[in-house]
């Protein structure tokens, strides 16, 4: 073996050791599986609606229709004397509060142009971390962000100027593992954050001023 061809496989070694500690540090949901969510039940007799107060042009209106999508059809929003930044709205929660490390993964499809995406970690209706994107220039987007509520306030956490097409599917995704919270889209990876403040809670799908926005194929598994 010549001495460079020794240096390019030590060179080699020393880059992928910090490569798979992040690969096992998220381990992409690999393990038991917590919730899986097709919608055949119409009743959504294991979710929970849950409404922010004081809301303009609620309540929401959370329906599974006859194409198999879960459509959530009110324009929900905000509060009175509300900012860009909170983005009020409306929740569908499922799940344990026993729940800690894991990954959520939805298939989604946004008619409107608002803000939609899930939270996760939610211990109750104002301490939880959230996913939104919003792809609307007059309500702060495009952006994508990872936000923690805690009581009447959100504080960002992270986001890219990323926004979404109308009427296009895609998926969207959050690890959180320990105080790591990872959050892709169609598994390319666009934000990465640290919080602890939140350790185990349920998981749920948000919206904002969206109406028609589809939601479908929630999977939960045990990080």
């Amino acid at each position: 073996m010549s001495r460079a061809t020794s240096l390019i496989r030590r060179a080699s070694i020393h880059l992928l050791v910090p490569l798979l500690g992040m690969t096992s540090f998220f381990s992409g949901g690999c393990g038991s599986v917590l919730l899986d969510e097709r919608f055949y039940d119409a009743g959504l007799r294991n979710w929970t609606v849950i409404d922010d107060p004081e809301t303009v042009e609620g309540p929401s209106d959370w329906k599974v229709e006859s194409n198999g999508w879960l459509i959530q059809r009110s324009n929900i929003w905000g509060r009175r004397g509300d900012f860009l930044g909170r983005w009020f709205g409306t929740l569908l929660v499922a799940g344990d509060a026993s729940w800690s490390d894991y990954s959520i993964r939805v298939r989604v499809r946004p008619e409107d142009d608002d803000g939609f995406g899930l939270v996760f970690r939610l211990e109750d209706a104002e301490h939880y971390y959230r996913l939104i994107l919003i792809q609307d220039g007059l309500n702060g987007g495009p952006v994508t962000r990872l936000d923690k509520r805690n009581g009447g306030d959100y504080t960002e956490l992270g986001s890219v100027k990323r926004g979404y097409r109308q009427g296009a599917e895609m998926v969207i995704e959050v690890d959180a593992v320990g105080d790591a919270i990872r959050a892709r889209i169609d598994d390319q990876t666009v934000l990465e954050v640290r919080d602890g403040e939140y350790r185990r809670g349920r998981v749920g799908l948000f919206c904002y001023a969206q109406s028609g926005q589809a939601f479908d194929d929630v999977r939960v598994v045990k990080n």
